[in-house]
């Protein structure tokens, strides 16, 4: 008979996987083929993205580990504050700074992260390889909802959005790469992202309406 895996995930991994093992956390996994346990974890629901730690028995190991014999493997999940400028055993690809990526299922969180100052791509003409692709380019932690395009092999940094009410999305990404205190509220265009610079009134005055003339004097 084939060796089986004795994989217990921990924490907020265990809503992610399917119903009937969700309140054990744990799953026996029948060794039949040869896989990593990145391809383990992503057939049991598990985005890698989600990840933080993989021990099996007393050592950590990493996304491409096989495994070839039975025993325990603990799953831990990404745990706040998460720095993706500094490299770990499961991601020693950093990224230079913390900039997003958001899918066009979290469209509305985009705006909030905008507003609160945090550079947050959008790309609605891509598909889930063209958006993997470009935040592996830029150097993006893709934000979405979608569980296999954060699957995908080319996305390093991801994080699957829990909540379905916007703001609560903002807080949930904000707690977890620490961003509170970095927030630049109004500081970029909703739009198009781009940092805003101030123009003088009488360079655009031409543009604006009669009692914006008359009372406002600061534009960006």
């Amino acid at each position: 008979m084939p060796p089986v895996l004795d994989i217990r995930f921990h924490g907020n991994l265990k809503d992610l996987l399917h119903p009937r093992h969700r309140r054990p956390g744990r799953v026996a996994y029948t060794l039949d083929r040869r896989a990593s346990i990145k391809d383990i974890t992503e057939s049991l629901r598990i985005p890698h993205t989600e990840i933080g730690r993989i021990t099996a028995g007393e050592r950590d190991v990493t996304l491409a580990w096989v495994p070839e014999e039975g025993g325990r493997v603990d799953v831990f999940p990404l745990a706040a504050p998460v720095d993706p400028t500094r490299p770990t055993l499961l991601r020693p690809e950093t990224v230079e700074e913390v900039r997003f990526l958001a899918d066009v299922n979290v469209g509305k969180l985009a705006t909030l992260l905008r507003m609160a100052g945090m550079d947050t791509a959008t790309a609605p003409g891509l598909d889930d390889r063209g958006l993997a692709e470009k935040g592996a380019a830029e150097g993006r932690i893709l934000l979405s909802r979608n569980r296999d395009l954060l699957k995908r092999g080319r996305v390093v940094h991801g994080h699957l959005v829990r909540s379905q009410d916007p703001r609560e999305q903002l807080a949930e990404v904000l707690a977890l790469y620490d961003l509170a205190g970095k927030t630049r509220p109004f500081s970029r265009c909703l739009r198009c992202n781009t940092l805003l610079q101030p123009v003088a009134k009488a360079a655009i005055l031409h543009r604006l309406q009669p009692l914006t003339r008359k009372y406002y004097h600061h534009f960006h």
